[in-house]
């Protein structure tokens, strides 16, 4: 190297002139302890060298290992968040396909207790008009009285029927709004997961920015 010529250049001319003046004097330092110097800078020069190729190695080592972790880590994050996207999406669908059926359960019931309403008033006023009318004959004869007795017990009867099969209607569709209420709790849930999801995400986020950090601090 530069270094090594140049102290071999000096040392040559220090005893070049020792060996030129003292040439008579046998105490004089000798040419071979020049040279062993110069093999001794010359050794220590070719070990630095040797040392800065293994730091070198080692830098390429560690940055290809750091590149590694990252393209891992980031492959990692893609899966997660991949996988977060499916999960909501399935629990999205999920939900409105529940609400959906819902909405059309309680619309048939809604339906079938307007039915059921009129169905009854229909029959009421039927059997009012037809009360109205035996009434009318119960003043012509007492026959038709005895008639118009059984027929409003029975018309009394059909009416419970009718209160009954409405009251039935009525706790169905108290059934189906805790089934409502039932799936409003899972809608909840659903949010909660996805906010643990969001969660894993930021954690994966601040990992990945500590490891980029680092990766700066080696290349640094």
């Amino acid at each position: 190297s530069a270094s090594v010529a140049v102290a071999v250049a000096v040392l040559g001319a220090g005893f070049a002139n020792q060996t030129t003046v003292k040439a008579d004097n046998p105490s004089s330092v000798p040419v071979k302890k020049a040279a062993e110097l110069y093999d001794k800078i010359k050794e220590l020069e070719e070990g630095r060298e040797e040392l800065l190729n293994d730091l070198d190695k080692v830098k390429e080592e560690h940055k290809k290992d750091l590149d590694k972790v990252k393209e891992e880590h980031k492959k990692d994050h893609e899966k997660l968040e991949k996988k977060a996207e499916d999960v909501e999406r399935h629990y999205l669908r999920q939900l409105d396909q529940d609400h959906k059926e819902q909405q059309e359960r309680q619309k048939n019931l809604e339906e079938l207790e307007r039915q059921s309403q009129r169905e009854v008033e229909k029959r009421y006023q039927e059997q009012l008009q037809k009360q109205q009318q035996l009434e009318t004959e119960k003043q012509i004869s007492e026959a038709s009285r005895k008639s118009l007795s059984r027929d409003l017990e029975a018309s009394r009867a059909a009416k419970k029927d009718l209160e009954a099969e409405h009251q039935k209607l009525k706790e169905e569709k108290q059934i189906s709004d805790a089934s409502r209420q039932g799936l409003s709790r899972d809608l909840e849930a659903s949010r909660e997961a996805k906010k643990k999801v969001e969660a894993d995400l930021a954690a994966l986020t601040a990992e990945h920015q500590k490891l980029k950090e680092e990766k700066q601090i080696s290349d640094a």
